[in-house]
């Protein structure tokens, strides 16, 4: 039996397995391979049982079946170990659709379920031997998996637990490449060299409802955290950004029951206080306290709010996605608290888990109306995809429910206020990371 490894790509719907590189008892050239020349048979399983996953392609499927099959082959290539592709190797790439049987994570916005994907690949046809009078490569059957790369991790450190006030909690953190970026700064392609950085800002990010648990790899791939961490949002943020991604053991919005309440309190709010200071402190030398940000979505959105009304002073400025933070529980108290921050909501009208009339919508409001300075809505009809990839039946851009607007955020296309003109900053127009970036204590 042979190996292989995985390569997973993090979409605006999870992390999927997009490729398998599959390791050669010998050479082989691009010349003599092609997709027909194997087949892909594929189990998902249940990460904690080790069972095979029942699960409906759709929702409105009848019955859930067994998930496991057989998986197209898009392409086939010669390809170095990481599955870049080479005229000549002891690799072969394959590259795989985005289905249910490639997806890495089921489930929906309450929980989602981190899946073991065992392939088993069968070469269907020979491969020439490359030096004269060795037998062609042929027969293999690929069945051990020995690790799986995910590029858009590059930086992050998913192995972060401790106590704080009380609870057990884990956390990811991304750490910029400061001495890169540096040299980078003072060499540019184009340009003038710019000032070394030795400070950068931390984003605080708080997920939904379905990626806590303790279970990091879900938490940052779940719904694309690991974004905070590439190149385009994190140059929107000085060019390097520290981005800290707690995993709560429950939900944000508990409030002592183990489920999530709708009274505007949590009891996590000073453990999270204690896990960013102590971040800061361990990192002293290289994070701005004057550029601390706070964001989340769902779950998470409620939390930033509740963040920002129990620790003024704290925050350089908060992102509130889709965030159910009932303005009616909360007090003029907290109100006149949240409005002294910088604060950017995103929500959709169509949303059927936030009430946005109760909520982003009444908050947004109160905040203007007690003299909030620096608050924005960015408030959509309705989301679909932007960018080309996904379609719905009859090839028009995918329709995602209104709950899922964080979509938009992660590809940073917010950038109006709710009567629909831009956002400004000293008269220039910004998305929603380039006014994130513009902020800071001092």
């Amino acid at each position: 039996m042979a190996t292989y490894k995985t390569v997973t790509i993090v979409g605006d719907s999870g992390p999927w397995i997009e490729r398998l590189v599959l390791d050669l008892p010998g050479e082989a050239r691009s010349n003599d391979v092609n997709e027909h020349a194997f087949n892909v048979y594929v189990d998902r399983k249940d990460s904690k049982t080790g069972e095979v996953v029942l699960a409906k392609d759709h929702h409105t499927d009848p019955v859930a079946l067994p998930s496991k099959g057989f998986v197209p082959i898009r392409h086939a290539f010669v390809s170095d170990e990481k599955g870049h592709p080479a005229p000549s190797g002891s690799h072969v790439t394959l590259t795989l659709p985005e289905i249910r049987l490639t997806k890495r994570i089921d489930g929906d916005i309450m929980r989602g379920h981190l899946r073991t994907s065992d392939f088993r690949v069968t070469q269907l046809s020979a491969f020439p031997a490359q030096v004269p009078g060795e037998p062609p490569i042929v027969g293999l059957v690929w069945d051990e998996c020995t690790e799986d790369l995910c590029p858009q991790l590059a930086g992050w450190d998913l192995n972060g637990v401790g106590t704080f006030d009380g609870f057990e909690m884990h956390y990811a953190l991304f750490t910029p490449d400061l001495i890169t970026l540096n040299e980078h700064r003072a060499h540019p392609l184009f340009g003038s060299p710019q000032p070394e950085i030795d400070k950068a800002p931390l984003v605080l990010w708080l997920h939904g409802a379905g990626e806590g648990g303790g279970e990091l790899y879900r938490t940052v791939t779940g719904n694309k955290v690991v974004a905070l961490g590439e190149l385009d949002i994190q140059s929107k943020l000085g060019g390097g950004a520290y981005v800290l991604a707690p995993s709560c053991p429950t939900f944000w919005m508990d409030s002592g029951a183990g489920t999530i309440a709708d009274d505007n309190k949590t009891i996590y709010s000073a453990a999270v206080k204690q896990l960013v200071d102590e971040i800061i402190a361990s990192h002293a030398d290289t994070i701005d306290t004057n550029r601390i940000y706070v964001g989340g979505l769902s779950n998470g959105g409620f939390m930033t709010c509740r963040l920002l009304a129990d620790y003024p002073g704290f925050f350089a400025a908060g992102v509130g996605v889709c965030a159910p933070w009932e303005d009616d529980y909360a007090t003029p108290e907290e109100l006149a608290t949240i409005a002294k921050t910088p604060l950017w909501l995103v929500q959709v009208d169509d949303d059927p888990l936030v009430d946005a009339q109760r909520g982003p919508l009444a908050t947004y409001w109160h905040l203007r109306k007690i003299g909030a300075e620096d608050v924005h809505l960015t408030y959509y009809d309705h989301i679909e995809d932007e960018t080309g990839v996904y379609h719905d039946e009859d090839g028009h851009p995918q329709r995602y429910i209104g709950h899922l607007v964080w979509i938009n955020v992660y590809h940073d296309t917010p950038k109006t206020e709710i009567d629909g003109t831009n956002v400004l900053v000293n008269g220039r127009p910004v998305t929603l990371w380039q006014w994130v970036g513009t902020h800071s204590l001092c």
